[in-house]
């Protein structure tokens, strides 16, 4: 599995240098940003603005959870319940949710897919539902591999990887041209 990786990323960066011997820096740097570079540089700009869109996404999660559904134990003299913190921030989690995923498509139209494949409504409700089932995998089975005794970084970090690849591979491939 790490051989086609590397093999790939020398392919893509010995493309690139060929690119700048023949255009220069200017082109080159004109070329990694645009929809036509090579898949690794495409998906180094798709983490890029999915770290962005992950950014906003924390802040509101942030800012529900912090003011009207509180779910941290010390917002509230005594505490709370834990079934109201795992409510109040899967609560959360869905106000900031629908927020994030329209930063997210813009940012992919705008930088790094080509739109084109289907018309511009089919195409955002494409783009809506593999993020939402991503999204909904990692809010319902990062409590269960907690339960199960794995750390929540770890769970959290996991699920984030695995949605990141799994939301490229079908933008990439079933949603966008490029």
């Amino acid at each position: 599995m790490i051989l086609p990786l590397v093999k790939g990323l020398s392919k893509d960066l010995s493309q690139a240098r060929q690119h700048w011997r023949e255009h220069g820096f200017q082109s080159l740097i004109a070329w990694l940003n645009s929809r036509d570079a090579p898949l690794t540089f495409q998906f180094s700009k798709y983490v890029v603005f999915g770290a962005l869109t992950t950014i906003v996404h924390l802040a509101l999660f942030t800012g529900f959870s912090h003011s009207f559904l509180p779910a941290h134990d010390y917002l509230m003299e005594g505490g709370m319940s834990n079934e109201l913190q795992e409510r109040n921030a899967i609560l959360s989690n869905l106000l900031a949710f629908p927020i994030a995923v329209i930063v997210n498509y813009f940012f992919n139209v705008k930088f790094v897919f080509t739109s084109g494949r289907h018309s511009r409504i089919r195409e955002f409700i494409l783009f809506v539902s593999v993020s939402f089932l991503s999204f909904s995998i990692g809010l319902f089975s990062g409590p269960f591999f907690i339960s199960q005794g794995l750390n929540p970084w770890f769970a959290q970090a996991g699920l984030t990887i695995t949605s990141a690849l799994v939301n490229f591979i079908c933008r990439k491939f079933l949603i966008f041209l490029k």
